[in-house]
C-alpha cells in the first residue's frame, strides 16, 4: 500500500538525479567546448596573428572558463577528466597571455616561465 504511493515520489526523484547528472555533464562538456574554441585560436593566432582586441577577448573569455571550471561541480567526473581539463585551460591562459603580451609589447618572461612549469609537472 505504502509502495503504491511512494513510487511516483521514487520515480519523480530518480528523473531530477537523472536530469541534475546531465545538467551536470552538460555543463562539463560545455567548458570542453568553450576550450576547444579558444585552443582554435591559439592555433589560428600561431598561423596568422590575430589583432590585439581579439587576443584580449580570448583572455577575457579563457578567464571566464577557469572561474566556471572553478565553481563546477565534480561529482561524478573522473581525476583524469578533471586532469586533463585544468591542464587544458591552463596551457591556453598562458600562450593567449604571452600572445596579449607580444602584442602590447611587454615582457614574457613570467607567463613563459609558468608554462614552461606546467609542461614539466606533466612530464613527471
Amino acid at each position: 500500500m505504502w509502495l503504491t504511493y511512494l513510487t511516483p515520489t521514487i520515480i519523480a526523484l530518480g528523473q531530477q538525479m537523472t536530469m541534475r547528472g546531465c545538467e551536470r555533464l552538460t555543463k562539463m562538456e560545455e567548458l570542453k567546448a568553450r576550450v576547444e574554441r579558444v585552443e582554435r585560436g591559439v592555433f589560428e593566432h600561431s598561423v596568422c596573428r590575430k589583432a590585439l582586441d581579439e587576443l584580449l577577448d580570448m583572455q577575457s573569455e579563457i578567464s571566464d572558463i577557469r572561474e566556471s571550471f572553478l565553481n563546477q561541480p565534480f561529482i561524478g567526473t573522473t581525476v583524469e577528466e578533471l586532469e586533463d581539463l585544468r591542464f587544458r585551460i591552463l596551457e591556453c591562459e598562458f600562450n593567449v597571455h604571452i600572445f596579449a603580451s607580444e602584442a602590447m609589447y611587454q615582457s614574457t618572461e613570467e607567463p613563459m616561465r609558468r608554462l614552461n612549469d606546467l609542461y614539466q609537472t606533466t612530464a613527471v
